[in-house]
């Protein structure tokens, strides 16, 4: 398998874009960190003698996340144009009362994950929801939100966002390779040899990002958080569409 350098770039670069995701809260960071200083014992094999510049860049913890829905795909060409995603003669504002209402009091999203892998997307750790709750919760959550929001929006959602079979499943990238190593294919092996201590994270919140970058590094250009615990009530306020600052 060949490094992918075009990989590398779209996440260095900015790259635009509308995506529903669960940060991974401060207090889950040192698994996820003792993870990332494991990858790189086995990425510090691979060096060759002499070179100051790193293989792979880690994720800072603040940017790492799950995500749920991909609305709008990454695009180099600028910030997300409210004309391309709304559909002519929808009020704005509806694309955060419908998230609103659909994670109102929906409860918590545990999930697992347990296994590494290594691919031209980079590192990423892959599991799936811990518990029957946490499986049903996603899957009607975002269920409903493929069926609702198509109405009202021009969406570029992927592949896994709108089959059913794979809403169970979850993945976390860790970081990605910067250069090509001296062996990638050994390095490919050694990483799937790598014992993983699964590492469970329970998401309280989903957040809507309107990222610069594609891994979704800071600062963003406009984000808005929805809890999914709480009290159902007919008086809450959606947060206002305005602050994902679309052009």
């Amino acid at each position: 398998m060949e490094f992918s350098a075009l990989a590398a770039a779209r996440d260095l670069e900015r790259r635009w874009g509308l995506t529903l995701v669960s940060f991974a809260r401060s207090g889950s960071a040192a698994p996820l960190l003792r993870l990332q200083r494991l990858v790189q014992k086995v990425l510090d094999r691979h060096l060759v003698v002499g070179s100051d510049e790193p293989l792979v860049e880690f994720y800072d913890i603040e940017q790492l996340h799950c995500t749920h829905l991909t609305l709008t795909r990454s695009s180099a060409w600028g910030p997300v144009r409210l004309a391309d995603f709304v559909k002519p003669g929808i009020e704005t504002q509806r694309l955060c009362d419908i998230l609103a209402r659909e994670t109102e009091g929906l409860g918590t999203i545990t999930v697992r994950l347990d296994r590494l892998d290594l691919s031209d997307n980079g590192f990423q750790l892959l599991g799936s929801c811990a518990d029957d709750d946490s499986t049903g919760r996603r899957s009607g959550l975002l269920d409903r939100l493929n069926t609702r929001l198509p109405r009202y929006f021009n969406l570029g959602r992927r592949a896994w966002d709108t089959d059913p079979a794979r809403h169970g499943f979850v993945h976390m990238r860790l970081g990605f390779m910067k250069r090509p190593c001296r062996d990638y294919d050994s390095l490919v092996d050694d990483v799937a040899r790598l014992f993983v201590d699964p590492i469970t994270l329970t998401f309280a919140d989903v957040t809507l990002v309107h990222h610069r970058y594609r891994s979704l590094r800071a600062p963003h250009a406009g984000s808005l958080r929805f809890p999914l615990n709480g009290r159902v009530r007919s008086d809450r306020v959606a947060p206002s569409f305005g602050h994902l600052n679309l052009m």
